[in-house]
């Protein structure tokens, strides 16, 4: 075992034996149970070397080509493009195939002891992971920043010692936590808040020493929560795994008929779509020279990388739920589901029997009378959401899993401090971009991925401060550039004027493409409508 899997297997168990009171094996015996709700990463070789490769999303196409981010020549000059070559885009394409590298391996800024991962800054100790920001002893986990000793969990921040959590924030010592902030001690738990010490309980707010929603003396929650972890370390040893807290509510019992008079404050606001529908024009004029209209036209070429969203009815009273299709939400039981306006009123009027609480299969056989789940939230100051299930601070959002600190994006998956961005996934402090992913402070950018400082470019991936170039990959300063070849400024704009009409005849018929940056480097080829006309 090297000095990294040495690392991170001791502080497995170390975490385990904090949860459990025991020592338990070694972290590949787990591997599966750890992997359920992890963010699949891509795994190729390199072009190169044949070096493995993992790029932290998988939707590059499979025959596409790769290296690893330590094989990247960023200095190295490129030929310009022969315009006597250009007729289509497809011939553009064809001649800069072997400039068509995706990377992986992602490895930034003071990182060490990193393995089978990617898209991981400041970080230490990282194992099979994706989107790793300033954590260390992490294996298993994505979308985790500020974090130590994860173990199998997905979007998280500043959480210590943790297994098995889903869409967490600032807790410690937990396992199978689901959707919890600001607590700790939290086992078999769903949307809790500011609390300690809780076992099998939904939809609190500040409470200490709860079992199955009941509010306990210390002492006979400690006697409990002791006899219980033994039942569950038994059950570990022998199966490798626990059973998830959506098992648990899903094989258990019927949910209690809501109190009388249940009628929780709060309702979607009025809806307009006109502030989004302008912003789309305006950035689709911006980008192509002329508008698009009616966006919900583009809505399936929008999604093409997007996660989508299920509209779904709340077990409490019929009313909408809007559920992400994103990990974690996926993984939900649909039957469950509660508005964010529904589940705090339920947790504080439903609770078990005290004899459904002494022991794991009691609980097993009874949790499901108060297991409501809430997949949706709104924090800050919110208007004008239309089918966005978990928002902050944010005006005029229109399908978007997560939103948070936005103005005018739409079919978009968790733009962060941007304004009009459309089909757009992870893109933070950018603006007027379309199809864009995975990239920070972009400006006028479409089919642009795993880049940063950027304006005016299109199809471009692992890209730095460029500007005003196309299908550039791996590339850094670079400036009227095509393959990553410069230009003329004037030869650039007539190719650039072409292509851009080429593309927008075809976004007028058909209302999508045929490729984009995840399949531009797999050698897709299509039939286009029109030539380029120069």
């Amino acid at each position: 075992m090297n000095q990294t899997k040495d690392a991170i297997n001791r502080s497995w168990k170390s975490t385990m034996k904090v949860l459990l009171g025991a020592e338990v094996g070694d972290i590949d015996d787990y591997a599966d149970w750890l992997s359920e709700g992890l963010v699949p990463l891509k795994n190729k070789q390199s072009a190169f070397s044949g070096k493995e490769v993992y790029c932290a999303v998988s939707d590059y196409a499979d025959n596409a080509k790769f290296l690893s981010l330590d094989e990247v020549d960023y200095g190295k000059k490129q030929e310009p493009l022969n315009i006597n070559q250009v007729k289509d885009i497809d011939s553009i394409l064809d001649a800069l195939e072997e400039r068509l590298y995706y990377c992986g391996n992602v490895v930034l800024a003071n990182s060490k002891h990193v393995e089978k991962s990617s898209d991981v800054q400041n970080s230490f100790y990282v194992y099979n992971s994706n989107f790793i920001y300033d954590s260390e002893y992490m294996a298993y986990c994505s979308y985790c920043r500020g974090s130590k000793y994860l173990f199998g969990v997905v979007s998280d921040a500043f959480t210590t010692s943790t297994v098995r959590a889903f869409e967490t924030h600032k807790q410690s010592r937990c396992l199978e936590a689901w959707k919890c902030y600001d607590s700790s001690d939290c086992y078999f738990s769903s949307c809790v808040q500011g609390s300690q010490d809780v076992l099998f309980s939904f939809n609190l707010k500040n409470k200490r020493n709860v079992i199955g929603n009941i509010q306990l003396s210390k002492d006979k929650y400690l006697s409990l929560k002791a006899k219980l972890l033994e039942e569950l370390r038994g059950e570990f040893e022998k199966k490798k795994k626990l059973p998830s807290l959506m098992e648990f509510a899903s094989k258990s019992c019927k949910a209690l008929e809501v109190p009388k008079g249940f009628s929780p404050s709060g309702d979607r606001d009025q809806k307009n779509k006109e502030p989004i529908e302008l912003g789309f024009q305006k950035t689709t004029s911006l980008l192509f020279g002329k508008q698009l209209e009616k966006i919900d036209d583009y809505k399936e070429w929008l999604l093409r990388h997007v996660p989508h969203i299920s509209e779904e009815k709340s077990l409490a009273s019929g009313k909408t739920v809007y559920l992400g299709e994103t990990s974690p939400f996926h993984l939900y039981s649909r039957d469950r589901l509660v508005t964010q306006w529904e589940n705090w009123e339920l947790g504080e009027n439903m609770q078990l029997d005290v004899e459904d609480i002494d022991s794991i299969s009691s609980l097993s056989k009874s949790i499901g009378k108060i297991a409501y789940f809430n997949p949706e939230g709104q924090l800050g100051e919110t208007k004008n959401l239309i089918v966005v299930p978990l928002c902050n601070t944010s005006v005029n959002c229109y399908y978007c899993p997560i939103a948070s600190f936005n103005d005018n994006v739409a079919f978009s998956y968790w733009p962060r401090n941007s304004k009009y961005m459309y089909g757009c996934g992870l893109s933070f402090t950018s603006s007027f971009c379309l199809h864009t992913y995975y990239s920070v402070n972009l400006s006028r950018a479409f089919e642009v991925d795993a880049s940063n400082n950027c304006s005016d470019v299109y199809f471009a991936h692992n890209c730095e401060n460029v500007r005003d170039s196309m299908f550039c990959f791996n590339a850094k300063n670079l400036r009227y550039a095509i393959g990553n070849g410069a230009l003329a400024p004037d030869k650039y704009k007539s190719i650039r004027a072409a292509v851009l009409n080429q593309i927008l005849d075809e976004l007028e018929k058909n209302k999508e493409l045929g490729l984009d940056i995840f399949t531009l480097g797999g050698g897709r080829k299509r039939l286009w409508r029109t030539k380029l006309m120069m």
